[in-house]
């Protein structure tokens, strides 16, 4: 029996990353800016919403719609239909049959429904601790062999929450939570509730406990974070810390200066030590005094390895044309600096483990990179921005066919269309939205389909009337017109 269903074009089951669009908290924290690297909140308190608003991976349906629509291109990852809650998945489209013969789908338009808890941290990179694929050089890959002091801690060695109190802002200082702390959502910290450090690391998914009743806690994942089991002397030490969080990585972090509510750039250029405070890791005396809790002063030497970390708000545009030249603008922040007199500047690297590029801009600011992305084939692309040994959080691009009807033809109650980036003929035992319609919205018998030519059949098409085309990355429309009678010689 023919399956029956209707697929809509504004899937929503996307793979959430999370980092956040400009938001805005105090100067000087806490709580820390949220207007570079991640949200500091936990993936529980995110809906489907926020993950669509989530830049730069998301967005909206036209950026998720071809992204999992690729994934059932060569070389398939998946099928159209399946069950996308099994383990393994599937497919994402589940059919549910309808009591009368037919099937409807089970809502696929909630991200949260496939994606349950983070998929982030069940991906290979991140399971072999490869924090930095998605993260950038906002943080240290506990493998790579990063420099970590051994020496011991002094006065001035930060500490995980905080060291002491003063009365002027930030009330604590001397580690981390002089800065990052809760806060409830307001006009002035953003749209959600900022977490806690404890509660945004225990919410990532990494460190769930792998033991049995009678093992102790720091079985499993949880060594990952902490030294020890609970009430160890190490468990909550700085030095386990900067496994994730090392000299190198925390002290390249700074936001461009006057960087404002909607993310207006005032300053030229970003240069560790000469910042204003509250920026980031590396601005004024202020911000080394609230990880080191000491007025020594630091900005004489600020940056050890030079270049500060670049990153990610915003793309003009995350779904490119395929085998054509594609201008792109990617806005964020410390795309260059100066340190120690030197000048860095970024390059923008596209790869989907089989073809890479490096491009350079054809303009850069410290907020904004202008490129042109050479012609590339079908897939989707991780892309980041680079300077020096660093690398900016991760995002992605989608490269779809072009889309393009060339002609549509009708010769008796025949009309051929054709174009490019039609792709594959719907399957034909079920409804699925996909295939040709008429301007009345009735379905066109299909005879023959390419990814340039159509072959269809439609009483109510006529000269002048209108044809879409409705394909797998969206429609495309033209106006028929009659085929030329041939004369005779």
């Amino acid at each position: 029996m023919k399956r029956k269903a209707l697929i809509s074009l504004s899937l929503a089951a996307t793979a959430i990353l999370g980092f956040a669009a400009v938001n805005w908290a105090v100067v000087p924290p806490p709580p820390v800016n949220q207007n570079g690297g991640i949200y500091d909140t936990t993936f529980s308190a995110l809906t489907r919403s926020d993950c669509l608003q989530a830049a730069p991976c998301h967005i909206s349906d036209t950026v998720v719609v071809p992204r999992h629509h690729n994934l059932t291109l060569p070389p398939r990852q998946l099928s159209c239909y399946g069950d996308p809650t099994a383990n393994p998945v599937t497919g994402c489209h589940q059919l549910i049959p309808d009591g009368a013969g037919g099937f409807t789908f089970a809502d696929f338009r909630d991200c949260l429904r496939c994606h349950s808890k983070t998929p982030h941290h069940i991906t290979v990179a991140a399971q072999n601790q490869d924090c930095k694929f998605c993260h950038g050089s906002f943080i240290d890959n506990p493998l790579d062999g990063h420099y970590i002091p051994t020496y011991a801690k002094s006065s001035v060695t930060p500490e995980t929450k905080w060291r002491g109190n003063n009365p002027t802002a930030p009330q604590n200082y001397g580690g981390c939570a002089a800065c990052h702390q809760a806060a409830a959502a307001s006009p002035t910290v953003g749209p959600k509730d900022i977490k806690s450090n404890a509660d945004n690391h225990h919410g990532t998914g990494l460190g769930a406990p792998t033991t049995v009743t009678g093992q102790p806690i720091s079985v499993g994942l949880c060594t990952w974070c902490h030294g020890g089991a609970p009430g160890d002397a190490n468990f909550l030490d700085i030095r386990t810390c900067e496994r994730c969080h090392g000299v190198k990585s925390l002290h390249n972090i700074e936001n461009p200066s006057g960087a404002g509510p909607s993310g207006t750039v005032t300053g030229a250029n970003v240069i560790p030590g000469a910042m204003p405070l509250g920026y980031g890791h590396v601005g004024a005396d202020f911000d080394c005094w609230g990880c080191h809790g000491t007025f020594k002063k630091y900005a004489t030497d600020p940056s050890p390895a030079g270049a500060v970390v670049p990153f990610i708000t915003d793309l003009s545009t995350r779904v490119l044309t395929a085998n054509q030249a594609n201008a792109i603008t990617i806005t964020g922040g410390s795309f260059t600096n100066q340190s120690n007199g030197v000048d860095f500047t970024s390059s923008v690297t596209l790869t989907n483990g089989t073809t890479t590029v490096t491009v350079q801009p054809t303009s850069i600011t410290v907020s904004e990179i202008q490129a042109t992305i050479p012609a590339l084939p079908v897939g989707t692309y991780d892309l980041l921005v680079v300077k020096g040994d660093k690398q900016s959080n991760l995002t992605r691009v989608t490269v779809v066919p072009a889309l393009a009807i060339k002609s549509v033809t009708l010769i008796g109650s025949t009309v051929t269309i054709t174009g490019s980036g039609f792709g594959q003929a719907p399957p034909t035992d079920a409804t699925t939205g996909l295939g040709v319609f008429a301007a009345d919205g009735s379905a066109c018998a299909i005879s023959f389909w390419s990814d340039t030519k159509i072959v269809v059949t439609n009483p109510v098409l006529k000269a002048g009337s209108t044809v879409t085309v409705q394909t797998l990355y969206g429609p495309v429309s033209n106006l028929v017109t009659a085929a030329g009678k041939k004369t005779k010689r």
